[in-house]
């Protein structure tokens, strides 16, 4: 279903109409007096946010594999992760990712396992965060709860991931019970349940270690507050404010949309709902369309454009064999990874 899903002649007009959906509910036609004259610096100020969030990724990443033993230097993280987010974002269910295991695997020496672990935490552990915090932002700006006991819950959801392993919660070792032994026969699947006890016991290292779940933590919602941030910006070029802990829930959920979406980078079911959530907030029908879609211009264009960017120079330094070694190589050593030659 996601592969059918993420071929370009589906998800061409189902992003096509959704986008055009948007602009007839919210009438952006009509923007023309709000839209006269934005003001360039806070568009500006937004874009170059993008870099920010780049090295946040980075950060993020190099203290996950710092604490799974295998450290990696900043510099050479910053075009991975960046590409990682493109990659991440065109692919079903961000199978993409599996390029990024094969690259730290490749240059750095990074067991697929362990990979693996930093991806998921990176990945299904954030997105969590996000769907969470902007559930609290959300229902809380909606209540009229103080400020104060809504970053108290913040404070909740940020340790959750901690508290859940530590009580010996593992889902990645819950898929091992599955009864696959006669699909995948029975010394295969000995090795995948191997595997995924392995990748469990990492993220537990990881989210279980309060340093490691602190750096996470303020990392992870830095990156969703240059997200708010950004599109604070675009609001404020047009000339309407809005209120931070609402947009941190309108797109964190918006987000979320378009991430079960299945569509690339949610192009169209993000900017749907939105749309619809910042009208909900007072905001005009046309301004908060062309808000939607001027979030687009600053946010997910000029990240897209970086990440295909640094696959590029990736790419250009590969270890021979590839990115068909990348195929080859993975399903086979995610099961078995004992030390191999170099490629």
């Amino acid at each position: 279903m996601t592969r059918w899903l993420r071929r370009p002649v589906v998800w061409l007009p189902i992003s096509g109409f959704l986008l055009l959906f948007v602009a007839w509910r919210s009438r952006v036609w009509e923007a023309s007096e709000i839209l006269q004259s934005p003001s360039p610096l806070p568009l500006a100020v937004a874009v170059l946010l993008g870099a920010g969030i780049v090295v946040l990724w980075a950060l993020r990443s190099r203290d996950l594999l710092g604490a799974t033993g295998h450290p990696v230097r900043l510099g050479p993280l910053l075009p991975m992760v960046a590409f990682a987010n493109t990659i991440n974002n065109l692919t079903p269910g961000s199978s993409g990712e599996v390029v990024r295991a094969w690259l730290l695997r490749a240059h750095h020496g990074v067991p697929y396992a362990t990979g693996a672990a930093v991806i998921i935490v990176e990945r299904v552990v954030a997105i969590g965060y996000m769907a969470a915090s902007a559930l609290v932002a959300w229902v809380g700006y909606g209540m009229g709860l103080a400020l104060p006991l809504q970053l108290a819950l913040f404070v909740l959801v940020a340790v959750s991931p901690g508290v859940i392993y530590a009580l010996g919660f593992r889902p990645a070792a819950a898929l091992g019970h599955l009864p696959l032994a006669g699909v995948l026969g029975v010394d295969r699947w000995a090795r995948v349940r191997s595997a995924l006890a392995r990748i469990d016991g990492t993220v537990a290292a990881i989210l279980t270690t309060p340093r490691h779940l602190a750096v996470f933590a303020v990392t992870t919602t830095l990156v969703f507050a240059a997200y708010t941030a950004q599109l604070w910006l675009v609001a404020w070029s047009v000339g309407i404010t809005l209120d931070p802990v609402a947009a941190w829930g309108a797109l964190g959920l918006a987000t979320v949309a378009g991430v079960l979406s299945l569509l690339p980078f949610g192009l169209g079911a993000t900017d749907l709902v939105l749309a619809a959530m910042l009208t909900s907030l007072g905001v005009p029908p046309p301004a908060a369309g062309a808000i939607a879609f001027g979030y687009r211009l600053v946010s997910t264009l000029p990240l897209g454009l970086l990440g295909t960017a640094s696959y590029a120079w990736l790419s250009a330094r590969l270890p021979a064999g590839g990115t068909r070694a990348v195929i080859d190589a993975v399903p086979v050593d995610l099961v078995d990874d004992r030390p191999q030659a170099a490629p």
